[in-house]
């Protein structure tokens, strides 16, 4: 018997832009340039917040700065691409020539107020005084091409400022008014980029080949043996039984069992199908929301990028023979998950302490396996530039004594 969960389909979630009304497409394109601007701006203020601040604590916001700005920036780059592009038309130009003026305007009074602020004895206002204008800014963008979040940033920005000034003065006005606006303009930004990706059509995963006939080594039968290997923070034993090498990268198989109690938390599969064949055993699954039992004889089958999660809350513990397609590099992922656990490198759940190999690992296997308690879009900000640090740093995502051949 085979319970054979539905993916949903996700459709495009705008028209094309050719469709839209010059304010709509201009509001794209607002979202994209604008929030480049905006994070070069956070970037600024994030790095005149750390100098202000100096020190260890300083160096600590420089690095965090850095890493969430050269995040933003990956993401923007690769998941707004041609989301944004310039619209035509008599409405569009006269939108065009607004959004320009009040940009002029605003970079205008950005260096005219510090020279004021200055001259009037109060150094101190730099900062906030090149915070307030961009605050009329993304209030008059928002009135014309109605981007609601930039109503909000624009009053924070606009009013933040002044109440701080009122409020403090010296390096502490400096360090909280370019933190606050840093991590705002960031934040906004970072959103508009999530808003243009989700207008890009979804890209369907890899087809992932059926039950069919396999070209198996020697007979069906694998070239190496495996020896069983543990992981505690999931509860789950597996031994590999085919691997790539022995089909032509067709499947994984391999042989598991889940303790009492155990618990694979809900994850994704960008590019591959999962069946689970229960042996032994009352396997929970989770898929897309809905609650399955499988018993012995049964097969369920997780499709591709189908959120999914498996539990053994019973007495006994659930044995089973689990198979993905196509291959790609399952047996490292298990192994490298397993391995961080048992060399003491995680926390309890699993996750790596160290989070450069957080970046490391589970970017490198990010085709494998994803998990879904941190939102995909944020893990696609946050563990690029981890990624990138871990190499320059000599951290690994796979380390080859984790290998279970035997």
């Amino acid at each position: 018997m085979t319970t054979q969960p539905t993916a949903n389909t996700t459709e495009t979630a705008a028209a094309n832009a050719a469709e839209l009304t010059p304010a709509a497409a201009w509001s794209r394109r607002v979202r994209r340039i604008g929030g480049f601007i905006q994070t070069a701006f956070a970037a600024l203020w994030l790095a005149r917040a750390s100098l202000a601040i100096g020190g260890r604590a300083g160096d600590v916001l420089v690095a965090a700065s850095a890493v969430a700005v050269t995040g933003v920036l990956a993401y923007a780059i690769k998941a707004t691409a041609g989301t944004a592009p310039r619209p035509h038309g008599p409405q569009a130009s006269r939108i065009e020539r607004s959004v320009t003026v009040a940009t002029v305007i605003e970079l205008a009074a950005a260096f005219v107020l510090p020279v004021v602020v200055i001259a009037a004895g109060h150094p101190g206002w730099v900062l906030p005084s090149i915070v307030i204008t961009i605050g009329p800014l993304l209030l008059w963008l928002d009135h014309l091409v109605h981007i609601p979040r930039y109503r909000l940033a624009g009053w924070a920005l606009t009013a933040g400022p002044v109440i701080l000034a009122a409020s403090m003065s010296g390096p502490a006005l400096a360090v909280t008014t370019g933190t606050a606006a840093g991590i705002l303009l960031l934040g906004t930004a970072a959103a508009g980029f999530r808003d243009l990706a989700g207008l890009r059509p979804a890209r369907p995963p890899r087809p992932a080949p059926r039950e069919g006939p396999m070209i198996m080594s020697q007979g069906d039968s694998p070239t190496t043996s495996f020896r069983p290997f543990f992981n505690p923070a999931t509860g789950e034993w597996i031994t590999y039984t085919a691997i790539a090498e022995d089909n032509d990268g067709q499947l994984v198989r391999f042989n598991w069992r889940s303790l009492p109690s155990g618990v694979i938390p809900e994850h994704i599969h960008p590019r591959q199908e999962e069946r689970f064949t229960i042996l032994a055993g009352q396997a929970h699954f989770t898929l897309n929301g809905e609650k399955h039992v499988a018993g012995p004889g049964q097969t369920i089958v997780v499709p591709a990028g189908v959120p999914h999660s498996v539990a053994n809350p019973g007495p006994a513990q659930i044995e089973g023979i689990v198979e993905r397609r196509p291959a790609l590099q399952a047996k490292e992922f298990h192994e490298a998950v397993a391995g961080l656990v048992g060399d003491g490198k995680t926390t309890p759940a699993g996750a790596p302490k160290n989070p450069l190999q957080l970046g490391a690992t589970f970017w490198h296997f990010r085709h494998e396996s994803r998990v879904t308690s941190t939102p995909i879009w944020m893990q696609n900000l946050m563990l690029p530039p981890l990624w990138a640090l871990a190499k320059v740093f000599g951290v690994r995502p796979y380390y080859h004594h984790w290998d279970s051949r035997i």
